[in-house]
């Protein structure tokens, strides 16, 4: 977008057409529409703008010239201020702020105020206007009809006016040395603010977006068709490795007629041979036909020794069975002989059981008593040397006690003869134990040795019907036989 901008500069203020010369062609804008221009603006209570002015119509080039105060600035705000921009970049706090007030203290709550931007474009008029009611809310409307801030703002576009893009056709006070300062990515920014390229920023990120999913899926297709390329030399490798089974497959049938065949010859010269031994056989067979009929004759001949031999085993069946009732009769007394042993084993083995307990407990006995008899000739021994040692030495006269070792002496040899007392009447219990445990020991090693003997005689009995047995399993045998 390409604009002639307003130049202030700070002389007096003037009507701008006054003693200009008219110019055929105001402050335009190139559109699609056709050639757009600036025709006036009407003011109304705005700023330092008191009641309803009108400024134009407006020229190729227009100065404003006055003293500082004399409203130079309120004139690019006025324009601002139709284009949409807020009162915050308007030097104002509130829409109220920019109401003319004649003094600070004037009350102008029921004062509004209002800007109109009338263009021009092949011949036919727009005016966009803006307002701030009494209450200090802004309104907008084009040719008169009240519209949305949105609505307007699409509306200023096709005349080709960016309301966020003001500053590329309203020069400020200082904004070319702001301008000049400001950086690199800030400029491509304003540039795009101008142009309108900010509002296809959706636009270029989805098809950025796009892009990106088409880049992804061209290395997904182009790894795609790797994979099918290496399947492809797979499948290739596969088909040859098929197409040399196949090959193989048929070389094995080939070999398999070949060796059928050769089976078959083996089997035609079998077959001749055979033909040959079964003339041979025949032969043979009439030979045997003869000797056949021979023994026809025979066997005949035999038929009553046949007769006579069945009757001979029907006899020896009848022995055969009388002999069976034999063995299972006697059979029961050789099972009453096993159970009778086994009774007689265990009994002598509970009584070896307790003999050897009883041969222990007489050992352990005997152990005892050998040495209470040792512990009791100890004592009697060492007793007896202390009263002759005493009675030697008292005949010699070289021991004399006094009554105390008198008493003391009299009282340990009481205590030594009291212990071998104990000692003896120990040692005879021990021995009557002993002599009573002999008969039961005696007793125990008679009954093992009786049960010793009954175990042999039932043996010897058991060993006669298992020989009686066998000899009768003998005769069965030879007279099945017969």
């Amino acid at each position: 977008l390409s604009v002639l901008p307003l130049r202030a500069n700070g002389e007096s203020t003037a009507n701008p057409s006054a003693g200009m010369p008219a110019a055929p062609d105001a402050l335009a804008f190139p559109n699609e529409a056709g050639a757009v221009r600036l025709d006036r603006i009407e003011i109304e209570n705005f700023k330092s703008y008191a009641g309803r002015q009108v400024v134009g119509p407006l020229m190729d080039m227009n100065a404003v010239v006055g003293p500082n105060g004399s409203g130079k600035s309120n004139l690019m705000d006025m324009i601002a201020f139709t284009v949409g921009l807020s009162s915050s970049d308007l030097r104002g706090k509130t829409l109220k702020d920019l109401v003319y007030r004649n003094s600070p203290d004037e009350d102008i709550s029921e004062r509004g105020a209002s800007v109109s931007l009338v263009v021009t474009c092949d011949g036919a008029e727009t005016r966009f206007t803006r307002s701030i009611t009494p209450a200090g809310v802004g309104k907008y409307s084009v040719n008169g009809k009240t519209v949305s801030a949105q609505a307007y703002d699409e509306k200023l576009k096709t005349f080709g006016v960016l309301s966020k893009a003001h500053n590329g056709f309203l020069v400020f006070q200082g904004y070319v040395s702001e301008l000049a300062q400001k950086s690199a990515k800030e400029l491509s920014k304003l540039f795009e603010q101008i142009s309108g390229s900010e509002e296809l920023t959706e636009e270029y990120d989805a098809l950025a977006a796009e892009k990106k999913r088409a880049e992804e899926e061209q290395i997904f297709n182009q790894q795609k068709k790797k994979g099918l390329a290496q399947e492809r030399a797979i499948m290739k490798r596969q088909k040859e490795e098929a197409e040399a089974y196949q090959a193989l497959l048929g070389r094995k049938r080939e070999l398999q007629q070949l060796q059928y065949l050769q089976k078959l010859h083996g089997i035609e010269h079998e077959i001749v041979t055979l033909r040959e031994q079964l003339g041979s056989e025949a032969a043979a067979l009439d030979a045997e036909s003869e000797r056949h009929a021979t023994a026809e004759a025979t066997l005949r001949a035999s038929e009553k020794e046949r007769a006579r031999l069945a009757r001979r085993a029907v006899d020896l069946e009848r022995q055969h069975a009388s002999l069976l009732q034999k063995v299972e009769k006697q059979n029961p007394g050789a099972i009453k002989l096993r159970e009778e042993i086994r009774h007689v084993d265990r009994r002598r083995a509970t009584q070896a059981k307790s003999l050897d307990k009883v041969e222990e407990a007489h050992k352990a006995a005997t152990k005892q008593q050998k040495g209470l008899e040792k512990q009791l000739a100890d004592v009697s021994d060492a007793l007896a040397r202390a009263t002759a040692e005493q009675q030697e030495a008292e005949s010699r006269g070289e021991v004399e006690m006094n009554k105390r070792q008198r008493d003391e002496y009299s009282r340990l040899k009481g205590e030594a003869g009291a212990k071998s007392a104990a000692l003896h009447e120990q040692l005879s219990a021990m021995t009557r134990e002993l002599r009573s445990d002999e008969p039961l020991l005696m007793q125990g090693r008679t009954k093992l040795d009786e049960l010793a003997a009954r175990r042999g005689v039932l043996e010897g009995r058991l060993g006669g019907f298992e020989e009686r047995r066998k000899g009768l399993a003998e005769r069965v045998a030879k007279l099945k036989a017969e």
